[in-house]
């Protein structure tokens, strides 16, 4: 779950590059004002790798694709990454109007691509606070690192090594960290990726 470099995250000070981002700068979060960054981490993808797991290759999510002004630049991350999405729609499919959704399962929706292997490099960042945050992202609404075990598998050992240092808690297999909001799974998260698109409804609405 991470970010490409490039990504603009509202922090204290306005809008930064990811890559800039450092341990204790404090970052807008949707539900907790301002959190000091505990950790950020990142993973280079060259040319051959992408062409060898071309499931790893970003997802593009252009200017507005989401809704209005959101996000207000094209938006790059991971395919595991989860967006934000908030709709009447949401709340009728999965008994939540705000759910988390991986962008894999968003593409497809008009403007969110899947890049082809052969794009070039990949950076992909993740930031990590306290607890699993919403951050805006190039104005858009996106998850934070989450913890879980999962998630935590697909980092390298130096990584885990590292968080396990800050949150020693996460050692224990029956950890389960909650959520900044429900996560939709992959048949829930292309459904309503359809049903919206069918209907002809932004991803997010106001409010």
């Amino acid at each position: 779950m991470c970010f490409c470099a490039g990504t603009l995250i509202e922090t204290a000070t306005g809008p930064r590059a990811i890559e800039t981002l450092r341990p204790g700068d404090r970052v807008r979060t949707l539900d907790h004002g301002l959190q000091p960054l505990r950790w950020i981490g990142r993973r280079d993808l060259d040319a051959t790798a992408l062409a060898a797991a071309p499931h790893l290759a970003p997802v593009r999510i252009r200017a507005e694709a989401l809704g209005r002004g959101l996000p207000r630049h094209d938006l790059l991350v991971s395919p595991q990454h989860r967006i934000l999405l908030r709709s009447a729609i949401a709340e009728r499919m999965s008994g939540a109007r705000e759910v988390l959704i991986g962008a894999k399962h968003l593409v497809g929706y008009p403007g969110i691509t899947q890049m082809p292997p052969g794009a070039g490099p990949v950076s992909y960042l993740h930031l990590l606070f306290d607890r699993h945050e919403v951050v805006f992202a190039n104005g858009a609404e996106a998850e934070s690192l989450y913890t879980g075990a999962q998630a935590l598998r697909s980092l390298t050992r130096a990584a885990r090594a590292e968080i396990f240092e800050l949150f020693p808690e996460l050692r224990r297999p029956e950890a389960a960290p909650e959520t900044a909001r429900p996560l939709a799974n992959g048949r829930i998260g292309r459904k309503l990726s359809l049903r919206h698109a069918k209907n002809h409804k932004p991803l997010v609405m106001a409010g």
